[in-house]
């Protein structure tokens, strides 16, 4: 089993509750090869200012028709995703090119996002929670998955507990303090959501496939690299108070999250 909790060191005070503040958007080339990093950001009303002015038109019309608070979170969420682009290939965050196109409709106003520079193969992953939001970038052409919550999503969560935990690790749950049980059941949560987006597996087997278990202090564990087709399902360390983040990647991934 993997453990959420230690797979990216302070990843468990961050579960726990405590954050590790956001870092500005790198510079310079890209990490070595079979490399992947994790950005996130807090959403704020001057922020969201700042991010709107990095977007394309396209971007600024779709949040145009988009309500707050979602408008907001989209906002900072792609500009953070064209900052960390734009550092890496050495162009303003606003002449990256992306291209967003759903796999459903083909519907070019929204849909999974991808980075459309020549002689590229970097693959995207984007999520927003609550007032976080996160990218995530591999610089290998592998599929990656990022995934954040919000304590807010516990009630939705718990209706999922028996799909996302068996008879035994429900017991355990049942014993833990209401803030350690929140915590279990976002990580087990984001997880499985990351390793779907990674993976292309629908959410209701992913949520089975993870196997979560939880420990009598709290901490969850996940299936192996090796028992999920060399998926590798991590928890980070979230950047905003009372949220929780994950993120799949396939096995051997170095991850930078700082």
């Amino acid at each position: 089993m993997t453990d959420l909790f230690r797979a990216t060191g302070d990843a468990g005070a961050a579960a726990a509750g405590t954050h590790r503040p956001a870092r500005p958007a790198p510079a310079g080339p890209p990490p070595d090869g079979g490399s992947a990093e994790v950005r996130q950001a807090v959403v704020g009303p001057a922020l969201a200012r700042h991010c709107a002015a990095l977007l394309s038109p396209a971007e600024r019309a779709r949040a145009a028709r988009t309500r707050p608070p979602a408008r907001d979170s989209f906002t900072v969420a792609r500009g953070l995703l064209r900052s960390v682009l734009g550092g890496r290939l050495g162009l303003h965050p606003a002449r990256v090119p992306l291209a967003a196109r759903c796999p459903a409709c083909g519907g070019r106003d929204h849909g999974p996002v991808r980075l459309m520079a020549d002689g590229t193969d970097w693959r995207l992953s984007v999520s927003h929670a609550g007032l976080l939001v996160a990218v995530a970038v591999d610089y290998a052409g592998h599929p990656v998955g990022v995934d954040v919550e919000t304590a807010a999503r516990t009630a939705d969560t718990r209706l999922l507990e028996p799909r996302l935990f068996g008879p035994a690790q429900r017991r355990r749950l049942a014993r833990l303090s209401p803030g350690e049980r929140r915590t279990a059941l976002l990580t087990a949560w984001t997880g499985a959501e990351s390793y779907a987006k990674a993976s292309g597996t629908p959410l209701g087997a992913a949520l089975a496939r993870i196997g979560a278990t939880v420990d009598d202090d709290g901490r969850v564990a996940v299936a192996r690299p090796d028992a999920l087709g060399g998926w590798w399902v991590r928890a980070v360390p979230a950047g905003a108070p009372g949220h929780v983040a994950s993120v799949t990647t396939r096995d051997g991934t170095r991850l930078r999250t700082d």
